[in-house]
């Protein structure tokens, strides 16, 4: 039988909806996440949603690694 495999985020971020472009740049990057300029994640997969209270976006971070659960 084939391990599960496990992936989870490694960073979970919430960032006001209405943030400047620059400042969620600066705020994904001190939070680890590799983005460019534009705010793509350079490497894994970024994922980004409205959060529940429609004021907040939050972002997932998914490096391209996948870990095995034990």
């Amino acid at each position: 039988m084939a391990k599960l495999l496990v992936h989870t985020a490694t960073v979970t971020l919430s960032l006001p909806f209405d943030i400047d472009a620059d400042a969620e740049v600066a705020a994904l990057r001190g939070a680890g996440i590799p983005v460019d300029a534009l705010g793509n994640a350079e490497s894994g997969y970024l994922f980004v949603r409205l959060a529940n209270n429609r004021s907040d976006n939050i972002f997932r971070w998914f490096p391209n690694k996948k870990f095995s659960k034990p």
